[in-house]
């Protein structure tokens, strides 16, 4: 903090900038010569680099996860994703999309909050405004809920006038959120018109 970039950042936004780095230095070995790991585990303990993953993940939470218990402030900007995977799916059903498939691309900071607004596994314990997030008392992590290449994905299926809807959660099949109904008893199938009452989407 003494040195050459003492006027641009505390000790702690020097030390945050190091640990963003490391972060991301395993998906930075295509920029490397030689596509070699960026060596960074010899600037951030592992200790450390725990404590500031931590942090992290209590910023992100509180940012565009579950955040607190009577808000969903931080997460409710997602329903327009939401919107879009059941307008295409409607589409399907009403013959009006010659689609094979609708791809999006983003980050964690839409995957976060569309994983908290879909209630997807690990994405729907919020925090009491008494009762601050902390890894002992919340089982929500980023890494799970955004890994690296994260990735949601509904398929749809037609038998005659049925339309039925299949959820990949990071490449796993993963149900819809409590009180959705699949076709039968631990399924993983869904019928479009269940999927719209769940959601509040039936007309």
């Amino acid at each position: 903090m003494d040195g050459e970039f003492s006027s641009v950042a505390s000790d702690v936004d020097a030390a945050r900038a190091v640990y963003d780095l490391y972060a991301i230095a395993p998906s930075m070995s295509a920029e490397m010569p030689g596509h070699r790991a960026l060596p960074m585990g010899r600037y951030i303990a592992p200790r450390d680099a725990a404590w500031f993953g931590y942090l992290s993940d209590a910023e992100d939470f509180y940012e565009k996860g579950p955040g607190f218990a009577d808000s969903d402030i931080t997460y409710r900007m997602a329903d327009v994703l939401l919107d879009d995977f059941f307008r295409q799916a409607e589409a399907k059903r009403a013959g009006t999309s010659t689609l094979g498939a609708e791809l999006r691309f983003t980050h964690a900071e839409e995957i976060i909050p569309l994983a908290a607004l879909m209630g997807l596994p690990g994405s729907t314990e919020a925090a009491a405004p008494d009762r601050p997030y902390t890894y002992a008392d919340n089982t929500w992590r980023g890494a799970s809920v955004a890994p690296m290449a994260a990735n949601i994905q509904w398929d749809v299926f037609r038998k005659g006038d049925t339309y039925l809807v299949r959820m990949l959660y990071n490449e796993k099949e993963t149900a819809f959120k409590q009180g959705c109904r699949p076709v039968s008893p631990g399924s993983v199938f869904y019928d479009l018109d269940e999927l719209e009452r769940c959601f509040g989407r039936a007309s």
